[in-house]
This record gives structure tokens, C-alpha cells and sequence, in this order.
């Protein structure tokens, strides 16, 4: 009862406290560090320093909303993703950071006195358990904020600004999407674009005897490119295919045509986007 009255009490204060977090756009202005169940220490700025971004939930493990949100697995769908070891870009990091000291490893696991359930089960991210929170939740925190409401989700970017999630999004290509509205469109390529349902990415660009067209597809579906040159002429038309989700790599032969630019025409069920590509 003690653990709900509190969960309420801080949900509370988020409604009268306006300025508890600081505004998008701010920056976070000192290093800080975390350590994991395993005992592993995520530096935050040595992420920054290699390109990649950090996405932190800060829950507790007798919070509703926390457990409802953690339920969508939508943050360990963005790891597995875009983490470290990752399908795709590996530019992320992402921790579940559980923000109430007396929190025990029986509460995370589902089986103590103050939990909705099973937090370690089936997650891939880390999970921090600190015995004070300050430290790390302090940097999110206007200046003179002590009271703050979770769930609070977070991305910095790689220039060490920080967004507020929201918990409304539930999927990983939205949520991808947002963030790399934020932090600019994949830190570590160039070249990827995030499309509705998929992600593709043109390398090398310039090109020169073959330019690869590697496509991220989070369900299957009909696939066809096609290379125009600058006149609109078509000089390469590949033949659509069925591909299943996940990725999968075209290769453009390029070694034969006139140096200059050309367009890329990608199909995907019925999306089509364009893309340019310079060939020398």
C-alpha cells in the first residue's frame, strides 16, 4: 500500500509541476555513468563520442503506467535493432533505469512485495537498479525539481541533447522515426532513410563499379527498383520480387554507365520513394 500511495503521489506531481523536466532541446552538460544488473558501466559520454544516442526509461517497478508501457516491448525492439549487437545501424543504447532506491532484485523479477510483474523475463536492454537515482535522473530535471512522475522516457543524441518520448509510441519504426527526427537520420550512415514500414540505404554514393541498396523491411512484402538517369531514362530495371522482413541487400552494377547523376525509383508494396545517386 505504502509503494501505491507513493506511485500516486509522484504521478501527482507531475500534474502541478510543469517544469520538472527539462525543456527538448536541452543539453545535458556533464558525463554520467550507469552500471547494469551484470555489472556492466554504460558511459554515457563515451556513447556520445562514438556517434550513437542513449534512450533511458526511467520506471519503477510498482508503477501501472510503467509496467504498461514496458509491456509493449517496444524499447527491446529498438535494442535489438539499433543496439550494440544489433540487426541494423548499431547507433543505440538503450536502459531500463529503475528510479525507487529500495527496489529489490525479487521486485524486478517479478516475485517481491512491490511489482506489476516480471521486469527481467523476455527484456534485452540493460537494466539499472542504482540504490540512489539522483545522479543520472538528475541531469533530466529542471533546476530546483525534486518531484517528477514515471514513466519518463528519454533520448539523448550524440550532440547531447535531450527529447522527452512519449509513451504513445509503441512501435520501433515509429519510434525510430522519431528519433531520428531528433537526432538527425541514423548518426552513424549518411545515408539511411526511415520510410513507413521500412529503412533503406544507397553505399557507396558516390559509386563506382557497383552501389549496394540495402533494405530493412519490417514486414514482407513486394519489392522493385529501378536506376534513371538525369533525362528520366530508365538504364537499369530490376524485376520485382517477394522478400521477407528483415534485411536484405540489392546490388547495382554502375561500372558501365556515364559518369553523372542518377535516380534511384524504390518500390515497396506501394510506396515508392526516389533516391539520388552520383556515379563516377
Amino acid at each position: 500500500m505504502k509503494k501505491i500511495l507513493l506511485s500516486l503521489l509522484v504521478l501527482a506531481s507531475a500534474t502541478v509541476s510543469k517544469a520538472q523536466w527539462q525543456p527538448d532541446g536541452s543539453t545535458i552538460t556533464s558525463n554520467f555513468t550507469m552500471t547494469d544488473l551484470n555489472n556492466n558501466t554504460i558511459d554515457a559520454f563515451a556513447l556520445f563520442n562514438q556517434g550513437k544516442h542513449l534512450v533511458i526509461d526511467f520506471s519503477a517497478t510498482w508503477c501501472g503506467p510503467c509496467w504498461a508501457y514496458h509491456s509493449t516491448h517496444v524499447l527491446d525492439a529498438y535494442y535489438d535493432k539499433n543496439g550494440p549487437n544489433g540487426t541494423y545501424i548499431k547507433d543505440a543504447q538503450v536502459v531500463f533505469y529503475e528510479v525507487d532506491g529500495s527496489t529489490t532484485l525479487a521486485d524486478l523479477q517479478g516475485t517481491g512485495g512491490n511489482t506489476q510483474g516480471d521486469w527481467i523475463t523476455g527484456t534485452s536492454n540493460p537494466i539499472c537498479n542504482p540504490s540512489n537515482s539522483s545522479a543520472v535522473v538528475g541531469k533530466f530535471l529542471a533546476p530546483g525539481t525534486s518531484s517528477y512522475g514515471v514513466p519518463a522516457v528519454f533520448v539523448v543524441c550524440n550532440d547531447k541533447k535531450l527529447y522527452k518520448i512519449s509513451t504513445g509510441i509503441t512501435t520501433e519504426p515509429a519510434l525510430r522515426s522519431y528519433i531520428a527526427g531528433k537526432c538527425g537520420l541514423a548518426p552513424l550512415s549518411q545515408t539511411e532513410v526511415m520510410d513507413l514500414g521500412f529503412t533503406y540505404d544507397l553505399y557507396p554514393n558516390p559509386a563506382e563499379a557497383i552501389a549496394h541498396l540495402r533494405l530493412q523491411m519490417d514486414e514482407a512484402g513486394t519489392v522493385s527498383y529501378s536506376l534513371k538517369n538525369a533525362l528520366g531514362q530508365t538504364v537499369i530495371n530490376g524485376a520485382q520480387q517477394q522478400i521477407p522482413a528483415g534485411l536484405s541487400t540489392f546490388d547495382i552494377p554502375t561500372g558501365n554507365l556515364p559518369a553523372g547523376l542518377y535516380f534511384v525509383q524504390l518500390q515497396v508494396g506501394k510506396r515508392q520513394v526516389n533516391a539520388r545517386l552520383m556515379v563516377n
